[in-house]
């Protein structure tokens, strides 16, 4: 790993700064959004601030909110929210980093800071931007425009891999089974067992149809027959994912406003139905990141989960 210099979280701050139109807004929905080792949260730094303050004056409650609205001002270059994030960035990982960067390089409001005069408290917008190309090369890092990806100028890192270490489902699970299950994926995921990862989520997406099946049809002679095989009035085991897809397609109807959510899902779900019965094999191979994540299998997850909790 490169060791990230200082300033180049000084001219990252500054530059999102100029893409979120003056304001940190941006950056903040950008961190929210990426999967990062650790999340930014204003509103705890917010009450941290309060406690300290309450402690120090005597203001009224009506004055004090007065004060935090000057005080953590999205729109303030220099105040608080510059110091927090500031700090927060120094924090991260390189990893992090590298994602952050991604963000923003291929910005086409960062690209037109390189013409741009705009001068903020004595700083001309044009240096941001190559003062952060600058010391990013300082660190061995360059950016491909073209390709659009970072590249390291010491042959000594592939930056690409290092970005793509994100989770596969970055969904937080309340049940042990599918938090379990999906640690299991991700780890795959991470070290680049593409087709163990799609095995697994395929079993994921296949116990979810379970419960959302049995949730939807308690238990008896009749409602068994959906999501399992029965033999004298027993449940043997559970339908194979081919079956528990048809009998959940035939069934939307029945699950109100919620039927155009299990359509949005059959649209993403072509690729996990099994080969026919006479091909030779049943393991289907997923050889790249970029084949396992056009498969939308997040989004999949999220389909099912909010079918799930809508039901009584």
């Amino acid at each position: 790993m490169v060791k990230i210099h200082p300033k180049v979280f000084e001219y990252l701050l500054k530059s999102y700064f100029y893409v979120g139109n003056s304001s940190y807004k941006y950056l903040l929905e950008i961190l929210d959004f990426l999967s990062l080792s650790k999340k930014f949260n204003l509103e705890e730094y917010k009450e941290d601030e309060r406690k300290d303050f309450d402690e120090k004056t005597k203001e009224s409650p009506e004055s004090i909110h007065e004060l935090e609205s000057i005080i953590w001002n999205l729109e303030d270059r220099q105040g608080k929210v510059y110091e927090f994030l500031f700090r927060y960035l120094k924090s991260l990982t390189e990893d992090d980093v590298y994602q952050l960067l991604m963000s923003l390089l291929p910005d086409t409001n960062f690209n037109r800071m390189a013409q741009d005069n705009w001068n903020y408290y004595g700083d001309y917008v044009k240096d941001w931007h190559g003062n952060l190309i600058y010391y990013l090369g300082l660190c061995g890092i360059k950016y491909d425009l073209g390709k659009k990806q970072l590249v390291s100028s010491k042959g000594d890192l592939n930056i690409k891999n290092i970005i793509s270490k994100s989770d596969l489902i970055d969904i937080k699970f309340e049940d042990i089974f599918y938090k379990n299950l999906n640690q299991e994926i991700n780890r795959c995921y991470k070290i680049g067992a593409y087709t163990a990862s799609f095995i697994l989520s395929r079993k994921l997406i296949e116990n979810l149809i379970i419960d959302i099946l049995r949730k939807k049809y308690p238990k008896n002679e009749e409602n068994l027959k959906i999501y399992c095989r029965v033999e004298n009035k027993k449940a043997k085991r559970f339908h194979d994912l081919a079956i528990l897809l048809e009998n959940l397609k035939k069934k939307k109807i029945e699950f109100g406003i919620d039927e155009e959510i299990i359509d949005e899902f059959f649209k993403f779900i072509k690729p996990f139905r099994p080969k026919a019965n006479s091909s030779a094999h049943s393991i289907i191979i997923w050889g790249s990141k970029e084949d396992l994540d056009k498969l939308q299998i997040e989004k999949m997850i999220g389909l099912l989960i909010k079918v799930y909790k809508s039901l009584v």
